[in-house]
């Protein structure tokens, strides 16, 4: 249900953080919680190097397993300010950014400064991603990308026929994404380059599971990766996904203490990209320092709920799918060797395992994906 209440709010002003509505104080001691939190190491940096930024959280899909229809009404939307994108990385740079992923609840490639805020990052020579649909690849918008540095590109395909793939992701059109996705692969090669990376990731429903094999067929010699997934909740937003209320099998899913930060397009600061109507705010990136943020009591009592398993005090996180055990959700992929209880664990736009707070070694990565990304395993260049 939209928080019409918070929405109001953010129009006068950024609503106080410990008192919005995010937190379950029943039941716990608040002036206990928050002198507890004060101990806290402060961050000095960023603990891990990947920052996100929804530039827009506008799209032109309406796919059925995403709750585009609770975000409606959930809260404003817009396209990221390009000069506000600029002095955000000027300043993440200087805590330890190397990598920033260009998408958040939203079609990327709506933003019509996307190869700006690609380039501008390129400067600092920082690996840059985006998720898109692919709908909107044109052979020019594939020249555009390439030249502005893009690094590495994961689109959502699913369905391998007009009769599954527009059923699935309604709007879009099965023949226009795989003619734009061949194109795409066609300019790349004419530049003889090796990058943007281009990666495919299915999810598996009752709708398009008859094409599983057939996308395999096909994507899995022509994209630098593929990945099958069993579909998760999206926060509150489906119910793919069996929900538990008991909280010992519940543990943390490792991203309000390890990351990545999540820039939405207005600058509000949110624990992860399945908040996907900002319920849990914990800043805004444009307003405030982002240490300021890392270190706020709010961020801290989030660190503290998931550390302590007190996952009630944040009732948005209590109730999601990622909390649970679900090494079931990946079906296939080619782009690692890792097994399913350790690749549930990564983030999905980076090879960091987010509970175990540690890199994936180059080794355990397919080497065609691997190729002009990441370093040669230490064996090969010996």
């Amino acid at each position: 249900m939209a928080d019409h209440g918070n929405q109001k709010l953010r129009v006068l002003g950024q609503p106080p953080l410990l008192d919005d509505g995010s937190i379950a104080w029943d039941g716990h001691d608040r002036t206990a919680l928050l002198r507890s939190v004060g101990a806290d190491q402060p961050f000095t940096a960023l603990r891990h190097p990947e920052v996100r930024y929804e530039v827009t959280d506008h799209c032109n899909a309406i796919c059925i397993m995403c709750p585009r229809d609770k975000h409606e009404d959930g809260r404003p939307h817009g396209i990221m300010d390009l000069e506000k994108y600029k002095r955000s990385i000027d300043e993440v740079v200087a805590l330890g950014a190397t990598r920033v992923v260009l998408q958040g609840f939203g079609e990327p490639l709506i933003d019509k400064t996307l190869e700006q805020k690609i380039a501008y990052a390129k400067e600092f020579d920082l690996n840059t991603y985006i998720i898109t649909n692919g709908s909107l690849i044109t052979r020019g918008r594939a020249k555009t990308l390439i030249e502005a540095g893009l690094d590495e590109m994961r689109v959502s395909f699913y369905g391998m026929s007009p009769e599954t793939y527009n059923v699935v992701m309604e709007r879009l059109d099965y023949h226009l994404a795989t003619k734009n996705l061949l194109g795409f692969l066609e300019e790349r090669a004419a530049l003889g380059l090796k990058k943007p990376k281009l990666e495919l990731s299915y999810l598996v429903m009752k709708e398009n599971e008859s094409d599983v094999d057939a996308f395999k067929e096909f994507w899995g010699p022509r994209a630098d990766a593929i990945e099958i997934w069993r579909p998760h909740n999206y926060g509150d937003g489906r119910s793919y996904r069996e929900r538990h209320e008991a909280v010992e099998i519940k543990t943390t899913c490792g991203r309000p203490e390890n990351g990545p930060l999540q820039i939405q397009w207005n600058g509000e600061v949110v624990p992860c990209c399945y908040d996907y109507n900002n319920q849990i705010i914990l800043g805004n990136a444009f307003e405030s320092p982002v240490l300021d943020i890392l270190n706020g009591e709010k961020y801290r009592l989030l660190r503290l709920s998931h550390r302590m398993k007190q996952f009630k005090l944040f009732p948005y996180c209590d109730q999601c799918d990622q909390l649970l055990p679900h090494a079931d959700a990946l079906v296939y992929t080619n782009k690692h060797n890792l097994p399913p209880e350790v690749a549930v664990r990564l983030s999905n736009t980076d090879l960091y395992d987010l509970v175990g707070d540690k890199e994936i070694s180059a080794e355990s990565v397919n080497e065609r994906y691997r190729d002009g990304l990441m370093p040669e395993p230490t064996s090969r260049r010996d």
